[in-house]
């Protein structure tokens, strides 16, 4: 005889993963530091070192968002922002970004993002890691603009 626990054991391990991925939570806002200042260049390559990739997708389905606007900065090996690895870009059809960059050599190290997207809330975040590594994958999801709604009064 078969309990619920095993059940839901079975069916978590045989079931596809999109199956029981329906929905996925909008990522957290985060400060945008002291540091920030706009950023205005478009470029993919900052430096070397680092490849940052991931996808910009819709909550609360992970449908993917092309087009949005993705923009960073962070420190540089040495601990200082810099203009040079300031940049944006934008998602591809799939929701996708990648660009390459140095490794954010700061006591805690991460880089600033700021996602825009027609019919999207602004997300302001950052990715934050611990060891070196040469590759991130970060997505970042976010939450559709509530409508306002249009009071309408009785005369």
């Amino acid at each position: 005889m078969c309990s619920i626990k095993s059940v839901v054991l079975i069916v978590m391990i045989t079931a596809p993963l999109g199956v029981l991925a329906d929905s996925c939570e909008p990522t957290p806002h985060r400060s945008t530091g002291t540091h920030y200042k706009p950023v205005t260049e478009e470029k993919i390559n900052l430096s070397k070192g680092l490849i940052v990739t991931g996808q910009i997708l819709a909550a609360p389905n992970c449908t993917p968002i092309s087009n949005a606007k993705i923009a960073h900065w962070q420190g540089d090996e040495q601990g200082r922002y810099q203009d040079y690895l300031r940049a944006y870009m934008f998602s591809d059809e799939e929701g996708k970004f990648e660009f390459e960059t140095e490794w954010p050599n700061m006591p805690t190290p991460h880089i600033h993002f700021i996602v825009t997207a027609d019919g999207y809330e602004k997300l302001e975040t950052q990715w934050i890691g611990s060891q070196r590594t040469n590759e991130i994958n970060f997505d970042m999801v976010l939450k559709e603009k509530r409508k306002q709604k249009v009071k309408k009064y009785g005369y």
